[in-house]
């Protein structure tokens, strides 16, 4: 076989996963971003090279995609941060923030905003807090149309 088909077929072999949307919400702040598991009520916390990954996993990706795009950003080559991305999404997988994709989506290259490169590699982590389930199952979040909450009820149906 072509060394060009050898790595079409390792890219294929290598599982694409998304942001198990919309179960897991999430908001970046600075550095930081923070994922809501609305099932569990669980939040988590990453930092630096884990927000861009996680960033990155909402177009889906593989992790081979991902350690290419984030090598483009920080000082470590592909293959290291590969590496430091396998338990990072066993993680993410663990808690249920990911999910596998079985037909990825066409798109074009992931790219990560911004013109900052060579910056120091971390291997991302992923930290879980639990102290505000109960908080989050009780009255859980939700979207709210334009005609607010609660719902108006029906002068009809009385």
């Amino acid at each position: 076989m072509s060394a060009a088909l050898d790595s079409i077929i390792a890219v294929m072999a290598d599982p694409c996963f998304r942001i198990n949307s919309p179960t897991v919400v999430y908001e970046r702040f600075d550095n930081e971003l923070v994922a809501i598991h609305m099932g569990t009520g669980v939040y988590h916390s990453m930092a630096g090279v884990a927000t861009e990954a996680f960033i990155l996993l909402s177009e889906e990706a593989t992790a081979v995609e991902l350690a290419g795009a984030l090598a483009t950003r920080y000082a470590a080559t592909p293959e290291q941060i590969l590496t430091a991305l396998a338990p990072f999404l066993e993680q993410l997988q663990k808690e249920q923030l990911i999910t596998p994709v079985e037909i990825p989506a066409l798109r074009k290259p992931l790219r990560i905003a911004g013109d900052e490169t060579g910056l120091p590699f971390v291997p991302p982590s992923l930290q879980a807090f639990n102290d505000l389930e109960g908080l989050l199952l009780l009255d859980p979040i939700h979207e709210v149309g334009d005609e607010g909450w609660p719902p108006a009820a029906d002068p009809l149906a009385t």
